[in-house]
């Protein structure tokens, strides 16, 4: 009977548990909701901020589509001094040229000009067309002297101008420009037109040795000791200088400056004395 009793009060008990608990759930669900729509609106008050502040810079700016290059609009007629004025590397848009360079690819023709390294590499010579040197030498023409009118033959400016100087310039295609043979100087002179007397030249000869050519009555010196190219060339030079007053010294100069006292008597042997004519 008593069991009878309590069952009524523990179910009205555990209902109004049941309520509590939906209250709470309820509670807390909504809490969340309003959490997340706050969270939401901050984010987007926060980027349409950011957006503002950037302002021009926060879009995309499209992308600029590529012209057609330079040698499909070029004339028949172009001005080629406009288009390479100065020393520059290669161009392929700027030379209306089918130039191809590099190792053929499978038994293929070489790769074409554009996107073409090879031809970057290398020197080219296309600022110097005989149009562009023209213009050059008549911007230059102001600042020289006319050529004089006596020298109107090569045997005249070999009389007035005997010595020769002779370099080469060399053009490769390696990881430097420089060439070591590029600093070679080599002079050439005929004995002919130095001041020479018959001691002298045959003294200068024996001083030259191979250096001299019967046949054309030439001297030619080469030097290449130097790292520099000025520097040869002006050893060449001093060594011509040191040939050509050397040669002018004679054995009775040099006996003169040894015995200045009595130039005639050189020294004694066995009582016996060597005498130079004075």
């Amino acid at each position: 009977m008593a069991a009878y009793i309590t069952h009524p009060a523990l179910s009205s008990l555990s209902k109004i548990n049941c309520n509590i608990n939906a209250i709470y759930c309820f509670i807390s669900f909504s809490r969340r909701i309003s959490i997340s729509s706050n969270v939401l609106s901050t984010s987007a008050v926060t980027t349409e901020s950011e957006a503002a502040g950037r302002g021009v810079r926060g879009q995309r700016r499209s992308k600029r589509q590529a012209g057609e290059p330079r040698t499909e609009r070029m004339t028949v007629d172009q001005d080629w001094t406009a288009v390479y004025p100065t020393a520059a590397s290669f161009k392929p848009s700027t030379v209306p040229l089918p130039v191809r360079m590099g190792y053929p690819v499978k038994r293929g023709v070489p790769p074409a000009k554009k996107g073409n390294l090879e031809l970057m590499k290398i020197p080219n010579f296309l600022h110097l067309t005989p149009v562009a040197i023209k213009k050059h030498c008549e911007a230059l023409k102001q600042f020289c002297t006319e050529w004089p009118s006596a020298l109107d033959s090569d045997e005249k400016c070999m009389k007035h101008f005997p010595i020769q100087v002779q370099s080469k310039e060399f053009v490769s295609a390696g990881l430097s420009l420089q060439n070591p043979d590029a600093r070679i100087v080599t002079l050439k002179v005929k004995l002919s037109s130095l001041n020479l007397d018959d001691h002298a030249r045959k003294k200068m000869i024996k001083l030259c040795e191979e250096r001299y050519c019967k046949d054309t009555d030439t001297l030619t010196i080469t030097t290449d000791s130097c790292p520099l190219r000025q520097q040869n060339y002006d050893y060449a030079m001093y060594l011509l200088t040191v040939l050509y007053h050397e040669s002018w010294v004679s054995l009775r100069c040099i006996f003169k400056n040894l015995f200045p006292k009595n130039p005639g008597l050189l020294y004694k042997k066995k009582k016996k004395a060597v005498v130079v004519p004075s």
